[in-house]
């Protein structure tokens, strides 16, 4: 299965809009599970600007649909 964004093997930051319409989370979830490392760590680029890695997200939906298959 390939991700569009390891296609190009550019790092790409993402915003908090971009990880929930990718998930399918919720906002307030995916940061309640990033407390908790449920869910890859953000980098803070400012006091309030959050992103994440896109790679980091890839995989992180990869790995849970392993998970789900086994």
């Amino acid at each position: 299965m390939m991700i569009e964004s390891t296609l190009n093997n550019q790092p790409r930051f993402v915003r908090l809009d971009h990880v929930a319409n990718q998930t399918g989370l919720g906002k307030s979830t995916i940061l309640a599970w990033e407390a908790t490392g449920r869910f890859p760590k953000a980098i803070r680029l400012s006091t309030t600007l959050r992103v994440w890695l896109e790679s980091d997200i890839d995989n992180w939906i990869l790995e849970k649909s392993s998970l789900a298959k086994d």
